[in-house]
């Protein structure tokens, strides 16, 4: 992989997220083109970006879920419920982010997750406030149940 490349990629998209700009058209293009098999590079990137975006450290995990809302918002990210929060998991739906606010709502389908640069994001956000390894994993896709929200689960590991 292209390290120039792919950081001016993540350069890019966090100027487009702090500025309330979409990023999803060439992720949705991508997989709606070539399938499912770019999940893992999508997970990659979001993990890769969600690492170098400036976050306060977190001491104790019952921090984590307000701390996390707040980068949400702060760069554009959609709108979260944190539903669940625990010293092993934290679950929380997100509504209106940049993979499929605009596909809601016209038909569009899709079998499996179709998140996984948001599940990514997350991984890389909370584990860059932790200091702890951390995996996140979209568990409803809204483009799958037809609801207005994705959500997500993201696992603590353990020693």
């Amino acid at each position: 992989m292209d390290r120039q490349l792919l950081s001016k990629i993540l350069i890019q998209m966090r100027k487009h997220l702090k500025g309330g700009k979409e990023i999803g058209d060439m992720k949705v293009g991508a997989l709606l083109a070539l399938g499912h098999q770019l999940e893992a590079i999508f997970y990659y990137l979001g993990h890769e970006l969600g690492t170098i975006l400036k976050v306060k450290q977190i001491d104790d995990v019952k921090n984590i879920p307000n701390a996390l809302k707040e980068k949400i918002s702060e760069y554009n990210l959609g709108d979260a419920e944190i539903t669940e929060s625990t010293e092993e998991i934290v679950q929380l739906k997100l509504k209106g982010h940049s993979s499929i606010k605009d596909l809601i709502n016209r038909g569009i389908k899709t079998e499996g997750s179709f998140c996984s640069f948001e599940a990514g994001l997350l991984a890389g956000l909370v584990e860059k406030m932790t200091n702890n390894h951390c995996f996140a994993q979209e568990v409803d896709c809204s483009l799958q149940s037809g609801e207005d929200h994705c959500e997500f689960m993201i696992v603590f590991q353990k020693d």
